[in-house]
């Protein structure tokens, strides 16, 4: 079912004592929407950790929403990736859910980040009473894994354990004041660390090519690097941080990136020729695996990735477009597609071999199973190119 919702329709509907429950909980809903699609500041669609509504066979949905904002017209759209409920807001602009108006944060402040378990952020959520700051800190969590990730300065933390603090100490119950010590105590927060910004670093430069990369190999890589100084220089890695700035980071990016260019990074594929003759039953195979592959991304909140596995699907499709009626025979399709491919699904099985989470329509247990065989498409791939394809010189975008 798809929603198109002015909100302020439901203006003043908070302060009516005879509003129906149900319609102030679609309210409380819609109003969660709107602050984590303003909170955040990537404005595409992303994954979030706000959990769907809906209760299908009376039991929850294990969806999490996808929100988008577009600002003109001035809209929002989510989506549950599980159920396939989804909606647009309108008229949502400076009302209490809005926080697109609340600062983020300065380019010199030091980022702190934690994971809380799930139950934990939802107690959160229903807090209603909190600073500006604190709200965009919690609208703007990612999932992961291991729970829910909040990231932002220590002052807005601070400032949200100070809220926690109260609850607990004027709790109406002892029950209610041990789940509120319980909250506390996960915020302790861990500081972002050099490695964990480095990599994000490497990984964005990454992306500007098109190149999908697990995190743990670009972790691995900037550890090279920074190991690599540090001999050469004859100080301590701690000392060699310094030397290893944004501008060396990127650089390692590029280095890569021409180390793959049997992908032609930055190059736009449709443009590529198109010389792989690929086994129909083989692009069908190569279609759902990247669709899978996207499915995993969005709920690992990599919205990189999984624009990445959209892309491929669209030009796999265009491609089969402009066959030529009737059509027999294998599919040609250009190298750097099929090595993209390939390398994008090493890396969602990578992804999911390190803990990463499976789309809440599988089973938990299955994540072994995908992750091999999405290893299994990507070997396929990678013997076509290895028999049909030819070393390319540097790409454009090199």
């Amino acid at each position: 079912m798809i929603y198109v919702i002015d909100l302020r329709h439901f203006e003043g509907i908070e302060l009516d004592p005879d509003a129906p429950a149900p319609a102030l909980r679609l309210l409380r809903y819609l109003y969660r929407i709107v602050s984590s699609a303003t909170a955040s500041p990537d404005k595409g669609p992303h994954a979030t950790a706000l959990p769907c509504r809906r209760r299908p066979g009376r039991v929850a949905c294990p969806g999490r929403l996808v929100v988008g904002f577009q600002q003109r017209p001035p809209r929002i759209r989510w989506e549950c990736p599980a159920c396939g409920e989804a909606g647009t807001i309108e008229g949502w602009e400076g009302l209490p859910p809005d926080l697109s108006s609340v600062a983020g944060p300065d380019e010199d402040d030091e980022l702190v980040s934690l994971v809380l378990p799930e139950k934990t952020y939802h107690l959160l959520l229903d807090e209603f009473y909190m600073d500006r700051h604190c709200e965009r800190l919690l609208y703007s969590a990612r999932p992961t894994p291991g729970g829910v990730e909040l990231s932002g300065p220590e002052e807005d933390f601070e400032e949200l354990m100070g809220v926690v603090a109260f609850e607990a100490n004027h709790a109406l119950t002892k029950k209610l004041q041990r789940r509120w010590d319980d909250v506390f105590e996960h915020l302790e927060p861990r500081r972002r660390t050099w490695m964990d910004h480095s990599t994000d670093v490497v990984l964005d430069e990454l992306g500007s090519f098109g190149l999908v990369v697990a995190r743990p190999q670009v972790a691995e890589l900037v550890r090279q690097r920074l190991a690599a100084v540090a001999t050469g220089l004859g100080i301590s890695e701690q000392s060699a941080r310094r030397y290893v700035d944004e501008q060396s980071l990127r650089g390692i990016a590029r280095q890569a990136a021409l180390e793959l260019a049997v992908e032609q990074p930055g190059a736009d594929l449709h443009d590529q020729p198109r010389t792989i003759p690929v086994p129909l039953g083989t692009v069908g195979r190569t279609i759902a695996a990247l669709a899978e592959a996207g499915h995993v991304r969005t709920a690992n909140a990599d919205a990189v990735g999984a624009n990445g596995a959209m892309d491929l699907i669209s030009l796999v499709g265009q491609v089969l477009y402009e066959r030529p009626e009737p059509a027999i025979g294998p599919v040609l399709l250009p190298q750097a597609a099929l090595a993209r491919a390939a390398r994008l699904m090493e890396a969602t099985a990578d992804m999911l071999r390190q803990g990463g989470v499976v789309t809440p329509g599988l089973p938990a247990d299955s994540a072994p199973s995908l992750g091999a065989a999405l290893a299994r498409d990507a070997s396929a791939l990678r013997a076509l190119v290895s028999e049909h394809g030819k070393s390319p010189g540097p790409s454009p975008g090199s």
